[in-house]
């Protein structure tokens, strides 16, 4: 009897462990800094995967407005692993400060989720806006998660990204994401560099696929570049937010002056918050 009854109570914890996977979950206590704190959010198109996310947030349990943010990808892969990346602490306080709840997406690939990334990237046939929607969909899974929490608000969602994770911010626009009010690229795209030449390519290809973003994307869209992006220069980025707009995309392209010595890191150096605060304030004010 001892031995049916444990058989049942094993067969019924294996029931219900899938169910309990399915379920956003915290890891350790909150921090003493905005309370800061890990979760584990499942994944909604990759069964058995969770996605990371280091949330922060104001005093109270008051539901609030959510900011997703995401990460650049490092050409350093072993940073790309690191615990924190991606975690940018003055633009996480500048939107804390201003009442929103603020989750720091780990990609599948990168950070405290780690595991294979899902976007894929080749020269000869590239595919960027598969690997943005590859990427959105890790987003998606982590407002999903999120806005079903007490303490944060089911709409309303501003999404934030910097560099490839613009770019996945970017694309995300195009799934128009019911919980999603508007989304900003900070220096979003995509680039690889070809093993048989060293070039860097695939650039063109960006143009091609901000259009077809652009032909689905009627979510809000604040994209920010500037003048000095060694990245994706001024040149190339007129030509994605022509392609993007011109397909029908809801979209407020601004090219700024040069920043710094490489005005990719727009977002992740502090000093930048002078230059895009003026220009973020206003259009997250439009969801509040």
């Amino acid at each position: 009897m001892k031995r049916l009854s444990a058989l049942i109570l094993a067969a019924a914890l294996f029931c219900a462990s899938p169910a309990a996977a399915q379920a956003p979950r915290p890891e350790g206590s909150e921090g003493t800094v905005h309370r800061e704190q890990v979760w584990r959010l499942p994944h909604n198109a990759d069964e058995g995967r969770e996605i990371a996310a280091i949330v922060f947030r104001p005093a109270g349990d008051t539901p609030r407005p959510l900011v997703v943010m995401t990460h650049h990808t490092s050409g350093d892969n072993a940073r790309n692993g690191e615990p924190r990346h991606g975690v940018y602490p003055h633009a996480v306080s500048w939107f804390v400060e201003r009442g929103y709840v603020v989750a720091v997406v780990h990609r599948r690939g990168y950070g405290l989720t780690g595991g294979e990334r899902a976007e894929r990237f080749a020269c000869r046939r590239p595919n960027h806006f598969a690997a943005g929607r590859a990427d959105a969909a890790d987003l998606a899974a982590v407002i999903d998660g999120l806005t079903g929490l007490p303490f944060v608000r089911k709409d309303g969602v501003i999404v934030v990204g910097q560099s490839t994770g613009g770019w996945a911010v970017a694309t995300l626009a195009a799934e128009n994401h019911p919980a999603v009010a508007g989304t900003i690229n900070f220096g979003g795209g995509r680039r690889g560099r070809s093993g048989e030449t060293g070039q860097t390519c695939a650039l063109d290809e960006l143009v091609r696929d901000a259009g077809f973003m652009g032909r689905r994307a009627r979510t809000p869209a604040l994209w920010l570049y500037t003048e000095n992006d060694q990245s994706f220069g001024p040149e190339l980025t007129r030509r994605m937010a022509e392609a993007y707009r011109s397909a029908g995309g809801a979209l407020d392209f601004q090219l700024l002056p040069a920043f710094g010595r490489d005005g990719h890191a727009l977002l992740p150096n502090p000093g930048g918050i002078r230059i895009w605060g003026p220009l973020v304030e206003p259009f997250i004010q439009k969801f509040r």
